[in-house]
């Protein structure tokens, strides 16, 4: 009996140490294709994939240097492989530079005739330098920009998008998957039918649309529009310069703002919620219209079913 535990014991030792072996292998895989550029002024970096993740990040200087990663069947492959090769072949891949445009294209080939055995996981690391704008259209897979400034239009129907410690105007428009952004200076639209949406640090002017999802924000600073036809708002405001939107026709609005902040209020929903110190104006079981702390910029949050919340920080 005790031979057979420590049988059973010794064999799911050495499978764990295969696995963490395996993945440590190919956290640290080299790039299976790598391409250099060098760009004479600012750039545009024109992105079209379907399926290959895209990660972008800023970095001193003019070079860009596209990373492609091959991942098949769970492992990873660091360099050429004739089977690879046979099977890339199936793909239109174009990493290529046209003025100071680079591209990056790859989707399938029609009629490949694959199976998911011959299907490869492709994935990209592309540096750029710090001013660069950029354009991704993409049918799936993540997609992540770190520490660039510029003009980013991003249009994906599946796949989430994290954008961190940028700057600029960032455009989203996606039928599914996650948006994350943090540390962002400049304007911010998005727009999904589909997937969360979490903001934390923005100094800019913010608008969102979306049709599912929860909508979280903290930590802005600027103009906010959001709107939802499902799923709750919440927002954590340390300051408030202009005017806040919040609408959803689902769900419920938690907003919460420093005690002492002088605002314009108009709150609707199936119940309305909050205790004032300092108020001029109407309460009512489902509206709350007035001035708080003598007034300032316009608080709206409406909800046609949920319930409104508005809290105080200390």
């Amino acid at each position: 009996m005790k031979t057979s535990f420590y049988s059973l014991f010794y064999l799911s030792f050495c499978l764990f140490f295969a696995s963490v072996q395996e993945l440590i292998a190919s956290s640290i895989a080299d790039p299976y294709l790598t391409k250099e550029f060098t760009l004479s002024g600012k750039g545009e970096l024109d992105v079209e994939t379907s399926g290959a993740s895209v990660a972008v990040i800023g970095m001193p200087g003019n070079q860009v240097i596209v990373e492609m990663y091959v991942k098949r069947n769970g492992r990873e492959y660091g360099s050429k492989d004739p089977e690879i090769e046979a099977l890339l072949e199936n793909y239109q891949l174009d990493i290529s530079k046209s003025g100071n445009t680079i591209s990056l294209k790859v989707k399938k080939k029609n009629n490949s005739g694959w199976n998911n055995r011959n299907n490869l996981n492709l994935s990209f690391k592309v540096q750029v330098p710090t001013e660069m704008s950029s354009y991704f259209q993409s049918s799936g897979g993540s997609i992540s920009l770190e520490n660039v400034s510029g003009e980013h239009k991003i249009e994906t129907s599946g796949g989430s998008i994290r954008i961190a410690d940028a700057s600029g105007k960032v455009t989203s428009q996606s039928s599914g998957g996650s948006f994350s952004l943090t540390g962002f200076d400049g304007m911010v639209d998005v727009q999904t039918s589909g997937g969360s949406v979490k903001i934390n640090g923005l100094e800019g002017d913010l608008e969102i649309n979306t049709s599912g999802g929860s909508v979280t924000l903290e930590d802005i600073s600027g103009s906010i529009d959001a709107n939802t036809s499902g799923g709750s708002i919440r927002a954590k405001l340390l300051g408030v310069d202009e005017d806040l939107s919040f609408q959803t026709s689902g769900g419920s609005i938690t907003a919460m703002v420093p005690a002492g902040l002088g605002l314009n209020l108009d709150l609707r929903g199936g119940r309305v919620n909050s205790r004032f110190s300092n108020f001029d104006g109407e309460v009512k079981k489902d509206l709350i219209v007035g001035k708080m702390n003598g007034g300032g910029p316009l608080l709206s949050m409406r909800s046609s079913g949920g319930s409104i919340n508005l809290e105080f920080i200390d």
